[in-house]
């Protein structure tokens, strides 16, 4: 039966100690939403929506939690997690998400009336590394698996920059959800297939076709959204295959490189609809988490590399996930035709091109161009005189990154935002440093904007 936790006093007090010594992102996530309240035996109990949460944060907060509550209460507690279902099989169902996710047990699809879900059998969780800059969308992604249509995330959005994991999560939604519910109907399709079969339907006089194709399903994922822009036919035709899923329960799973208030030309209706749901991001992976990420690509290919050339391919490609393993692939290819043993020497002359084209230098037009996008400005601005406070904040914002990620002088970059003086520069870098420390919401923005221009 389900079990009701109130949250108690010394929970919100060991939140609180939590919130001081924990990452501010790693927080807001695991421990946050999080309802405590002490128990028998010693036992101090914590409400979680499932399994997968549950174990992560004893895998990885338990020290901190029972530190903290030894710290606000004086007294040592075991820490015990509560699945929050509201149903006892639910408990069960998660259960055994978890552990064939944790312990690498491919869940194998079976074969299902409808078999047309076009997903690729490498994208799963088992091959999927999961660190601090996913962490969040893979447990949505496995609260989803679990209970398709049921949970709060649906839809579940999911947005970062090119090559950072996307489709790998979302496939692997599918892929998970058809091993535990064989007979759930899972479509997959990328928003150019959903628009050529939209437009095919129409040549062909079998527009009812394609609806029964897109909303006759239990689970439809679609992946790089921000494609239907300016494609209003396509957008009326979504708009209607959403709301129909949507209203009958069915699960939602959509991608984009950029989060539902930063998609232009897309229909006010559409964009609100997509943040029903979850929204969340992907971070570019760290050199730990790139290193990691090689590994399990190693070990999905069945083999091994010198840990010196895995160290140096993770240090030096730290664009994004795509090119990481694209590289790795290259050097086993290679030393696979000239049948040459891989070592250090080997990997730097192979992949020179491939290093070189990663570590292409930022133009501050590129700069200004991204920033004016975010803060939705016409990029001329940055070179204008005008002192009005968005535009000069945008302005301060570009020259602090071209400070930062490029290795301009401050003269070259006062020249290329309208010929100001490097003292102006000087100023607005001071500003923008400061505000960040203060501003988390700023600082948010530029991590943004740093990561579409760095991956």
């Amino acid at each position: 039966m389900q079990e009701r936790i109130v949250n108690s006093h010394q929970w919100n007090d060991c939140l609180d100690y939590l919130s001081r010594r924990v990452k501010e992102q790693s927080f807001k996530t695991w421990l946050k939403p999080t309802v405590g309240e002490p128990g028998e035996n010693g036992e101090f109990k914590i409400a979680v929506p499932n399994q997968f949460v549950g174990d992560w944060i004893k895998d990885h907060f338990r020290e901190e939690i029972e530190q903290a509550l030894l710290e606000v209460s004086g007294k040592k507690y075991d820490l015990i997690c509560i699945i929050n279902h509201k149903e006892e099989d639910k408990n069960q169902t998660s259960l055994n998400f978890y552990q064939n996710y944790q312990h690498n047990k491919v869940i194998k699809t079976t074969p299902n009336a409808f078999n047309q879900h076009n997903l690729n059998a490498k994208y799963n969780f088992e091959s999927l590394v999961v660190g601090d800059f996913n962490q969040f969308a893979c447990a949505a992604a496995g609260a989803v698996s679990e209970a398709p249509g049921m949970t709060k995330y649906n839809p579940l959005y999911i947005y970062g920059g090119t090559g950072l994991g996307k489709t790998h999560i979302i496939q692997a939604i599918g892929h998970r959800i058809l091993g535990m519910f064989p007979d759930k109907r899972v479509f997959y399709a990328t928003s150019e297939k959903f628009t050529s079969d939209f437009i095919a339907s129409i040549s062909n006089s079998s527009v009812t076709n394609f609806t029964r194709t897109y909303r006759n399903v239990d689970v439809l994922i679609i992946d790089d959204i921000q494609f239907f822009t300016g494609k209003e036919s396509t957008q009326e035709q979504f708009f209607h295959t959403f709301n129909t899923l949507y209203h009958l329960g069915k699960q939602i799973v959509l991608t984009s490189d950029r989060s539902p208030r930063e998609i232009k030309g897309l229909e006010e209706r559409l964009l609100s609809r997509f943040s029903w749901g979850l929204v969340t991001d992907l971070q570019a992976p760290d050199l730990e988490n790139r290193t990691a990420i090689l590994y399990k690509k190693l070990e999905t290919e069945g083999t091994t590399l010198p840990d010196d050339v895995i160290h140096y391919i993770a240090d030096k490609i730290c664009t994004n996930i795509r090119e990481l393993e694209g590289a790795l692939i290259r050097l086993l290819a290679y030393a696979s035709l000239k049948n040459e043993k891989v070592n250090l020497k080997l990997a730097k002359k192979v992949l020179v091109d491939t290093l070189s084209s990663s570590k292409k230098e930022l133009k501050i037009e590129i700069i200004q161009k991204k920033t004016s996008e975010y803060f939705d400005i016409d990029p001329q601005m940055m070179k204008a005189k005008k002192k009005v406070s968005n535009i000069a904040l945008a302005r301060q914002v570009a020259m602090y990154l071209s400070r930062s990620l490029t290795k301009n002088s401050l003269k070259v970059i006062g020249e290329a935002f309208g010929g100001r003086d490097h003292s102006t520069v000087i100023h607005a870098c001071n500003l923008i440093s400061n505000k960040m420390s203060e501003d988390s919401e700023l600082k948010e923005k530029i991590d943004k904007i740093s990561a579409a221009l760095l991956y």
